[in-house]
């Protein structure tokens, strides 16, 4: 792919409270392999008490990079905000806890140059493999994914760290449920709304992101729960 032929990616990242999280989420962002002019990254703060603006700082000059803020309203509005500014032809979602490769966009853009009605998403790999409860919770989000994606290019589920979308029709299809106040379950609605107009969802493995939720035997339970209530 050409470089400029390469297509406008727009990163849309929510956070909440997290801002150590979210510095080395801006890091792996500014280590993509991708032409700097044709994305920009879209930092929306969901109300939290702690101020991003020293972590985003950081980033300026090495980013083309914006702070949204709102009221604490959930990562699904939080996404809906950063979807709502963004000028690029693609949206791409990911998490303030998550590390995208540096082939990431690279790997998203050529299936959407491909498939440019589509939606697109990619491989989440969790990053503390040293923590027993992020490593069982990885597994069995991975057996859901293999579940509903084992035709590559007839995919039915995307977690919203690692999905892809052409602006236009992300907006046209009505976003993402903001009636989710959690980060459980939008994400599949959304995914199944896609479905639903008849539009495709893709599979791309070399489009990797790493997962970095440390959880404890607690919050484990708590995370799975609310995927849980979610999902039904």
């Amino acid at each position: 792919m050409k470089i400029t032929d390469a297509p406008i990616f727009s990163i849309v990242i929510p956070t909440y409270n997290r801002p150590a999280q979210l510095a080395v989420c801006l890091q792996a962002c500014a280590r993509l392999d991708y032409p700097r002019d044709r994305f920009e990254v879209i930092v929306v703060d969901d109300g939290g008490v702690v101020p991003l603006d020293e972590v985003v700082h950081q980033f300026h000059g090495v980013l083309t990079l914006k702070l949204l803020r709102q009221e604490n309203a959930g990562p699904a509005a939080a996404r809906n905000s950063g979807a709502s500014e963004a000028r690029g032809e693609f949206l791409a979602f990911t998490d303030d806890d998550c590390s995208p490769a540096p082939e990431w966009l690279h790997a998203l853009a050529a299936q959407c140059v491909a498939s440019p009605d589509c939606a697109v998403g990619g491989q989440t790999r969790n990053a503390l493999t040293h923590n027993l409860y992020s490593t069982a919770s990885q597994l069995l989000i991975s057996y859901l994914f293999s579940y509903y994606n084992a035709v590559p290019h007839a995919a039915r589920f995307f977690p919203s760290c690692n999905l892809a979308f052409p602006s236009k029709r992300f907006r046209a299809i009505g976003s993402f449920d903001v009636t989710y106040p959690r980060a459980a379950g939008e994400d599949r609605e959304l995914c199944d709304r896609w479905l639903h107009h008849g539009y495709r969802m893709i599979y791309v493995a070399e489009a990797v992101v790493y997962h970095a939720h440390d959880l404890t035997f607690r919050a484990f339970l708590r995370q799975h729960f609310h995927y849980g209530q979610g999902a039904f």
